[in-house]
């Protein structure tokens, strides 16, 4: 605007010196007035172009902003928003981080055991239950180094509980109403040596015995863990342990640390027989990657796998206590590719000295059965060998089929120590693995001589068979 005024003030001076010089002083006045005006016009049409400019820098910074909230709603230094999946609050510079987590499985199951009855009727057993609720919270403090998990489950059903007195004799029972109370799982912060593939992990962890198992249960293909994995590796195999952990995020990792025994999770310190199962226990696990990405490693299957997949995984555990131990070993494999195909095998054994029982999931939890006379004391040898398959088919639909061969040793009287489970059925993916429906088979031909409740089988003795079918809507925030 200044330039234009000091160019009109020159020019009226020009002008004004050629009117003198050519024309009477009486034009002069006329030719002023129209060299006003045209300033006037210049004057305006550059505040309407500066306007409209400042209108368009507006326009645009609000689009930016829209665009940026919409990822991000600042709340003065911490921002929160939705990114890469998850929900989030933390620091502008990212040393702190907060991620909420919600899981559900909701789920009707029908069992039917042949011949159970007096009669040899079968047994059917049919209803719906809330399988899980897990919540919780992930993410990192001070340094993106130091992270965090903790993770809540709830109670599936109330029970009994006994009675003793002063003695510790059993002197009756009481019902308890632990159904839908929160039960601790894991509760653990992980350091890494900053510029280092080494790591510090302390807490209540994921024994890292089976990558199954490791994985938790949002991303298993199948509705539950198989029964190999639940008899020999204790289901979801929470134990107290120090971890160290060597990553170097190429294609090698492995772990090793100390832990108060399988089943030590929400134990006081004092030795067994007192609290915990075991007195102590030590574990180690290594993976070796032939091909692919870390991140598809997280499930069993192919969900948004972008390249082929291959990693070899070996993990063991020892326990002792008193006079007895036990020492798990596991090896498995997992495949996968973009074309859908997923394969997911393995084989487990376990050596129990002076056997003491094998596990159980029942409507109490994980139980230690004590098997007969003729095993009680003795040294065993038991194992499991499984394979499962699956194909994704237009990233949505997800047919699978699961082996399980297991040899336990010492089971009740009548009761086949061998059990092979058959188990067939199909995903339905609608956000992946966040919310998608399953539909599931599992026939055990010779049943289970003890209850697998993490996988909604019932004790099925003298080697009669059951089935177990299972529809199930899981949803995971």
């Amino acid at each position: 605007m200044k330039n234009v005024k000091q160019y009109a003030s020159l020019l009226m001076i020009a002008l004004a010196g050629s009117a003198f010089a050519e024309n009477p002083p009486s034009d002069v006045s006329g030719e002023i007035q129209a060299l006003r005006n045209r300033i006037n016009q210049l004057e305006t049409r550059q505040m309407e172009a500066a306007q409209k400019a400042e209108q368009t820098k507006s326009t645009e910074e609000v689009i930016a902003d829209a665009a940026r909230r919409s990822q991000m709603l600042s709340a003065g230094q911490f921002p929160a928003g939705h990114k890469e999946g998850r929900f989030f609050i933390g620091s502008e510079d990212d040393k702190f981080v907060l991620k909420p987590f919600v899981h559900m499985q909701f789920r009707h199951v029908t069992t039917e055991r042949e011949h159970f009855k007096n009669g040899n009727d079968s047994d059917t057993q049919s209803g719906f239950e809330v399988r899980r609720v897990r919540f919780g919270f992930d993410g990192n403090v001070f340094t993106p180094d130091l992270t965090y998990w903790f993770n809540w489950g709830t109670q599936r059903s109330s029970g009994t509980a006994n009675v003793v007195n002063a003695a510790g004799t059993k002197i009756g029972t009481v019902s308890n109403s632990l159904g839908g109370g929160l039960l601790m799982e894991e509760a653990w912060a992980k350091y890494r040596f900053h510029d280092t593939p080494f790591y510090l992990r302390v807490g209540q962890i994921r024994n890292p015995l089976m990558h199954e198992q490791m994985i938790g249960t949002v991303k298993q293909q199948t509705v539950e863990r198989g029964l190999s994995a639940d008899i020999f590796a204790n289901a979801e195999g929470f134990t107290k342990a120090v971890e160290f952990i060597y990553d170097p995020k190429t294609t090698f990792r492995a772990s090793a640390g100390i832990n108060d025994g399988f089943r030590s999770a929400n134990t006081n310190f004092l030795d067994y027989p007192n609290t915990n199962a075991f007195n102590y226990g030590a574990f180690a696990r290594a993976e070796y990657k032939v091909m692919g990405d870390w991140k598809d490693y997280a499930q069993i299957g192919a969900v948004d796998v972008a390249k082929p997949l291959l990693v070899f995984g070996l993990g063991t555990d020892y326990s002792e206590r008193g006079h007895s131990s036990q020492v798990v070993a596991a090896f498995d494999v997992m495949y996968a590719d973009p074309s859908g195909l997923s394969l997911y095998g393995g084989f487990v054994d376990r050596y129990t000295s002076h056997n003491f029982g094998f596990y159980a999931v029942t409507i109490t939890g994980a139980n230690i059965v004590a098997p007969p006379a003729s095993v009680l004391g003795r040294s065993t040898n038991e194992y499991a060998f499984f394979i499962q398959a699956g194909y994704l088919i237009n990233k949505k639909i997800e047919p699978f089929a699961r082996f399980d061969y297991i040899h336990v040793a010492g089971t009740a009287a009548g009761s086949n120590n061998y059990i092979p489970t058959i188990t067939g059925g199909a995903n339905y993916y609608m956000y992946g693995h966040k919310l998608k429906l399953t539909a599931q088979l599992l026939y055990l031909p010779k049943g289970l001589p003890f209850d697998d409740l993490a996988n909604d089988v019932l004790a099925s003795p003298n080697s009669r068979g059951e089935i177990s079918g299972v529809l199930q809507a899981q949803l995971a925030l």
